[in-house]
């Protein structure tokens, strides 16, 4: 049997008193190395990790360290905590039947007989990895997070298939729904609130008191609607219910909270996200819904034109760079990655995300979600990503320095990466990441392309109306596609007399609103050449903005303009959206 009393590394001894200093300068030394004790820390970290690694050489078996390593909780799950922590392993990975087990002593009886266990009773395919006490002890906190995951899925709200069925069958478009809720006891109205939602496809529902009454509204393809106003005491009761369902503290009114809970039907789960923040007079309610089942599109149905989606599925065929899509919360830049991600998805490419929350769910892909609580950030993610050895890497935001520069050190050591950050158009995105500390002679060969991109309502198949556009109306949209790439816009267009427009009339299926579904709009460009070198040099905003037209870019504005003449959408829609 294998000694399992593996010597810990050597630990240094205390400093004894130093002979001819003063007392005064005893202290403020002792008070120097009180400060470097963080860093001592670490390189004793090093060492044991060092001494652990040595072993697993001469054991002939492999080596992992699990600091920040992304354990995925269904992994955590096929060991029991006090299993785990007896035997001193843990099972930190899991894909289909192949399971990897990390052990202090992976040769010892008890980690054989756990191995054996899993491969007999469960018929996994078990490898098993040496690594550190210390290691391990820090993988084995994350049994906190499966608790937590647990007590979530305690919490959720059932709506039965017949009550679907009759809200559908009695409620005919938001007005009713606004009545329905208005008569119905409070115990009731939680329920008609959520089955609303899922029924009209709303994204998010918003509850918010004021004076003598609360509002309640659904965004529904990206604009909020007024549903109704209810009473402050139903508010209370459906604040207290929705505090209980999210796992909140029921008596802290000043502090905002977030919590979730999960809603399920026949057909569906979906991940509620709860939002509360103290307001004045009372706190407001955002509910989030994600639906677990939710369809990745096709490229072609995202919106982009045939030049933009080409360059697209250039960049997407290269084996390194990142391609980078910014915009405001809410533009649709996570549905189209995660479109990009599975036209690229093959068997033999190792792809990983890191995401906040996941949206969609994508087989084949391994697939991990930001914890703040347990450290689990985008920066100490996207590390313990990269030591996973992927083909390419989905990271859902860059929000500071260090996941910024770590994202384009991969980008530029192969690895093809694909991102987004919060910018209000594509070239805007090169500033801000020299913002954020990047240097410019990195960004240029890093990234690829950058996408810009907002969503425009659809008018309604079933009641668009079509007439003649006014000379106002053409004059708007000539200035706005005003220097826009000849192959994609003939001004001749605008000078046919019989040219029409559709407008948003409203009907039952559209709930009234005259529009259904939405639709990308995009600016996009390749980084090279003119804009290659400006990018390098620190260029200005305009300065790259003018390469990017040259190089064939159209704006938001103008891709909106476009669909505005091919009646898709409503001009009103693309001065929404735009910048008319």
């Amino acid at each position: 049997m294998a000694n399992t009393n593996i010597p810990p590394p050597p630990e240094t001894p205390p400093r004894p008193p130093r002979s001819g200093v003063s007392r005064e300068t005893e202290k403020e030394l002792r008070r120097e190395e009180r400060a470097l004790e963080p860093t001592l820390k670490k390189l004793e970290r090093t060492e044991e990790e060092r001494f652990a690694a040595d072993r697993a050489a001469r054991l002939g078996l492999p080596y992992i360290n699990l600091l920040g390593f992304p354990i995925n909780t269904d992994a955590l799950r096929l060991v029991p905590e006090e299993r785990a922590r007896a035997v001193k392993a843990i099972v930190f990975w899991k894909q289909g039947k192949e399971v990897r087990l990390g052990a202090v002593d992976p040769t010892s009886r008890a980690v054989r007989d756990l191995e054996n266990e899993l491969v007999d009773q469960e018929g996994f395919h078990v490898r098993r990895y040496l690594c550190s006490p210390r290691s391990l002890d820090l993988a084995l906190s994350m049994y906190v997070k499966v608790a937590r995951e647990g007590a979530k899925r305690d919490r959720y709200l059932a709506l039965p298939t017949e009550e679907l069925t009759i809200f559908e069958r009695e409620i005919r478009n938001l007005k009713e729904l606004g009545q329905r809720i208005v008569e119905l006891p409070t115990t009731e109205v939680l329920d008609t609130i959520v089955a609303g939602a899922v029924k009209l496809e709303a994204s998010d529902i918003h509850i918010e008191p004021k004076e003598g009454y609360a509002r309640l509204r659904y965004r529904i393809d990206g604009v909020l609607q007024d549903i109704t106003n209810f009473s402050l005491a139903g508010y209370t009761q459906l604040l207290s219910r929705v505090k209980v369902l999210s796992g909140l503290k029921l008596n802290v009114h000043d502090l905002p909270q977030d919590g979730s809970f999960v809603l399920q039907t026949a057909q569906t789960t979906i991940d509620v996200r709860t939002s509360i923040i103290p307001g004045d007079p009372g706190e407001n309610i955002v509910l989030r819904l994600l639906d677990r089942n939710m369809a990745v599109k096709r490229i072609e149905d995202l919106g982009m034109k045939d030049r933009d989606r080409d360059l697209i599925l250039k960049e997407l065929k290269k084996p390194d760079g990142m391609i980078l899509n910014t915009g405001p919360t809410g533009s649709g830049k996570t549905t189209t990655l995660a479109t990009f991600l599975q036209l690229i998805n093959k068997p033999e490419l190792k792809i990983i995300t890191l995401e906040d929350p996941i949206e969609y769910r994508i087989p084949g892909v391994e697939q991990t979600q930001v914890d703040e609580e347990s450290g689990y950030t985008f920066s100490r993610g996207l590390r313990s990503i990269l030591r996973q050895d992927p083909d390419i890497i989905l990271v859902g935001e860059i929000r500071d320095t260090d996941t910024a520069e770590t994202a384009m050190h991969a980008a530029l050591t192969g690895h093809l990466v694909l991102t987004t950050l919060h910018t209000n158009d594509a070239v805007g995105a090169i500033p801000r990441l020299v913002d954020m500390g990047v240097r410019p002679y990195i960004i240029a060969p890093a990234v690829n392309a950058i996408i810009a991109q907002r969503l425009v309502r659809k008018v309604c198949p079933h009641c668009a109306e079509e007439y003649p556009a006014t000379s106002e109306e053409r004059a708007l949209i000539r200035e706005a596609l005003s220097g826009a790439a000849k192959d994609v816009f003939d001004p001749k267009v605008l000078d046919n007399p019989k040219l029409t427009l559709v407008r948003a009339k409203g009907c039952p299926k559209c709930n009234e609103t005259g529009y259904r579904g939405r639709i990308g709009v995009f600016e996009i460009f390749a980084v090279k050449g003119e804009i290659e070198k400006l990018a390098t040099e620190g260029a200005d905003t305009m300065a790259l903005k003018e390469a990017a037209h040259k190089q064939g870019m159209t704006t938001v504005t103008q891709d909106a303009m476009l669909k505005v003449l091919e009646k898709i959408t409503t001009l009103e829609e693309a001065e929404r959206v735009g910048e008319v």
